[in-house]
């Protein structure tokens, strides 16, 4: 039960982070949904973005959070069942402020040029 109090208060911090961004951002800044790296980011709107980040929790949420506290997590190991939502959130939370950071500096800012990536020689 816990865990899910602690997922609550995450999912919670994530409308937060949205709403705060809501007035903080300009009207015009574009919110990078993570495809795996910065490289694979969809840009959407600012509305669009600040809404699809806190729904995502929401519905890691209640799926792990239905799986974890209903019989099908019967046989699991109980740490895995009281860390699994409040994980799999604050992974989330962070990918969200990850994002926001990156709305703040624009969408080239997200990409790195092959010149900073290469390894020196010694």
């Amino acid at each position: 039960m816990a865990s899910l109090a602690v997922g609550g208060v995450l999912l919670l911090a994530m409308i937060a982070a949205s709403g705060r961004a809501a007035v903080t951002l300009a009207a015009d800044a574009r919110i990078p949904l993570h495809f795996g790296s910065a490289e694979h980011c969809y840009w959407a709107s600012k509305r669009a973005g600040l809404v699809i980040w806190p729904g995502v929790g929401a519905a890691a949420f209640g799926v792990l959070g239905g799986v974890a506290a209903s019989g099908l997590a019967a046989g699991w190991v109980p740490g895995v069942r009281a860390v699994i939502v409040p994980a799999v959130l604050c992974v989330l939370l962070g990918f969200q402020l990850g994002a926001l950071v990156l709305a703040r500096r624009g969408p080239g800012a997200a990409v790195v040029s092959g010149s900073d990536t290469n390894a020196r020689s010694g």
